[in-house]
């Protein structure tokens, strides 16, 4: 009997107490509350986009009717103080840029170091970090059709000067060497001595020993201007 009595009476006190204790502040809408005024001041002082950090979720303060948003040194800065002037307390919250995302091609899987792209390679994917977004591209022509420099991994960022031209000669393979002279063009066949992708210069052995140098063309043949 005294141990139910005991246990009630321990009950009803916290239950008063919990019901006594004043109502705490909502942490989110003083962050909600600072977003706005910064964003209201990004735009009256022409500031890039800035974002209001979240608040120490520890931290209790007392529900307030009459809240004030302002820059703790009257201009922008890395903090927004929310206060409360009525029952004596003010909060600092971190402001930092805020990262706009963008929206650019990223590889969809695996990419073998030399493999050429295709639309099933690539895909949209927004990205926040304003760096890695600036190397990236949103125009699939400036991609598909190119090889991979070396691997790329998933989801990478893909930026054009880490993709070339494929090759259209591959060194130690045999080349149909087109020789020019005087007007006169005579196919002969070779053995180039360096990978080329079309429009770059190729070395080819021909079968008298003698290297000559010519052009790449898209057919995988090389044009060699004698003089």
């Amino acid at each position: 009997m005294c141990r139910r009595f005991f246990a009630t009476l321990c009950a009803l006190l916290v239950a008063g107490a919990a019901a006594g204790a004043p109502a705490g502040q909502d942490l989110a809408q003083l962050r909600e509350r600072a977003q706005r005024f910064v964003d209201a001041e990004a735009v009256r002082h022409r500031l890039p986009a800035q974002r209001v950090g979240p608040p120490d979720a520890r931290v209790f303060l007392p529900a307030c009717d009459a809240l004030e948003t302002a820059w703790p040194d009257g201009r922008p800065a890395g903090q927004v103080a929310v206060r409360c002037p009525s029952l004596g307390w003010s909060l600092g919250l971190p402001v930092e840029a805020a990262r706009v995302a963008r929206r650019v091609f990223v590889a969809s899987g695996l990419i073998a170091t030399g493999q050429v792209l295709t639309a099933a390679d690539i895909k949209l994917a927004d990205v926040g970090n304003a760096t890695l977004a600036r190397q990236g591209v949103d125009d699939a022509s400036l991609l598909l059709g190119k090889a991979a420099r070396a691997q790329i991994p998933p989801g990478t960022v893909l930026r054009p000067t880490a993709l070339r031209a494929p090759f259209v000669v591959r060194m130690r393979a045999p080349v149909r060497a087109l020789v020019e002279y005087g007007g006169v063009r005579v196919a002969a066949d070779g053995v180039a001595n360096n990978n080329a992708a079309a429009g770059e210069s190729v070395a080819v052995r021909m079968p008298s020993g003698r290297v000559v140098q010519g052009v790449a063309r898209d057919d995988g043949s090389v044009v060699v201007n004698v003089r």
